[in-house]
């Protein structure tokens, strides 16, 4: 399938190809807007100019209204829960959320003795003996802050288990801290990660890489960005990744971080987990109604079907007349310089009105790609002239 616009250097190439659309499961930006309100209690209001009826329906929920609250019993930390509210009184509507996550703490080893452990490997010279991969792109939240998707894979069979009859267990400890060219600490995470597995799920455990991801926010600047694993026993790991986050107004053009992946989720409505992560308050990537999940090891295979994926900023979507928002990138060999694919005039999906951010999702022809070492550049413009900083990121095709 081919797309208006696009023109390749290598004939049969299409690596415009836009992420496949899904049948309309409700996942658009407006019925996910819908369905939050809904489930946390409240009600939307879009797609109207209407600022001062509004504002009216607003203030009348406020005027007469029982607030009924109780305290939930304990549970583990990340767990989901329904929540449902019934009323045996007619003539009133009842606003509750219909469920809520008990979610864990940012920095859960901050001032314990594990925690100390890892900030002194991350602080010290040794790299350890874990080997790993770690990416960490950026997306912005608000002006001025972005949010970081840290997404790290490393060997299981480094993971130390203790094993009790048949049963196999072990905890994951990882750090992650931004050190700022000074030294001192722009943003950190921490977190202890149990895994409990019978045999014959240790069995296949063991067969591939474990997967490790996280989110953090963070103002822009340029950071060292350390992540630390100690992974049960004396072994660690420690991965450093550079980490430049360019200053966002939130009322300029701009563009996000680019990330790559091999691994996709057909979405369906707001099930599963994406509920769960909207409501632990951690950033999905959806584009046409599929999840990307960024990839910690931007090395694939010929076979793999690959997939980048950016946001797109353009305040100028809010105007009457919203301008159309065109991708263009290039494919260069980055030992030879060579640019393998060019596309140019590529549109990504349309944001819903009011919405200024646009999901982007783009196929990766891996397949059409000899082995060897590569850059992708990608630059985002629109029809008032507007146009972002070129955004790059390295992979490799084997």
């Amino acid at each position: 399938m081919g797309y208006p616009g696009t023109s390749l250097l290598r004939p049969g190439v299409d690596p415009a190809t836009i992420m496949p659309t899904l049948p309309d499961t409700g996942t658009a930006n407006q019925s996910v807007l819908y369905a939050l309100a809904d489930g946390t209690g409240g009600f939307p209001i879009l797609n109207t100019n209407d600022i001062f009826g509004g504002l009216s329906k607003i203030a009348h929920e406020q005027d007469e209204y029982y607030f009924i609250g109780y305290t939930p019993p304990d549970a583990p930390e990340g767990s989901c829960h329904a929540l449902k509210v019934k009323m045996d009184h007619g003539g009133m509507e009842v606003r509750a959320r219909s469920g809520y996550c008990t979610a864990k703490p940012k920095d859960m080893l901050a001032g314990k003795s594990a925690g100390s452990e890892l900030e002194a490997h991350a602080a010290g010279t040794d790299q350890g003996t874990i080997a790993g991969t770690v990416e960490a792109p950026y997306f912005y939240t608000s002006p001025n802050e972005a949010r970081v998707n840290v997404a790290m894979q490393f060997p299981s069979n480094s993971i130390d288990f203790s094993k009790e009859k048949d049963k196999y267990h072990a905890d994951l400890k990882i750090l992650g801290v931004a050190y700022r060219p000074d030294g001192t600490v722009g943003a950190r995470f921490s977190e202890e990660v149990p895994i409990d597995l019978e045999k014959d799920e240790w069995k296949q455990f063991l067969q591939k890489p474990t997967s490790y991801s996280n989110q953090f926010d963070i103002a822009p600047g340029k950071y060292r960005l350390e992540v630390v694993l100690s992974a049960g026993g004396q072994g660690f790991g420690k991965f450093e990744v550079p980490l430049t986050i360019d200053p966002y107004d939130g009322k300029s053009f701009s563009i996000s971080s680019l990330a790559l992946s091999n691994q996709f989720a057909s979405v369906q409505g707001l099930g599963g987990a994406v509920t769960e992560d909207l409501l632990s308050d951690r950033m999905t990537f959806i584009a046409n109604s599929v999840e990307i999940i960024p990839s910690a090891n931007n090395q694939f295979k010929k076979t793999d079907t690959v997939a980048l994926y950016a946001q797109v900023y353009d305040p100028h979507l809010l105007d009457d007349k919203p301008p159309a928002i065109h991708i263009a990138f290039n494919v260069v060999n980055t030992k030879t310089g060579e640019t393998l694919i060019t596309a140019r005039g590529v549109n990504p999906t349309v944001a819903d009105k009011g919405n200024t951010v646009v999901p982007l999702g783009l196929r990766i022809p891996i397949n059409e790609l000899p082995p060897g070492s590569y850059r992708i550049d990608l630059q985002a413009t629109d029809d008032s002239g507007a146009r972002s900083r070129i955004r790059s990121v390295a992979f490799d095709a084997e």
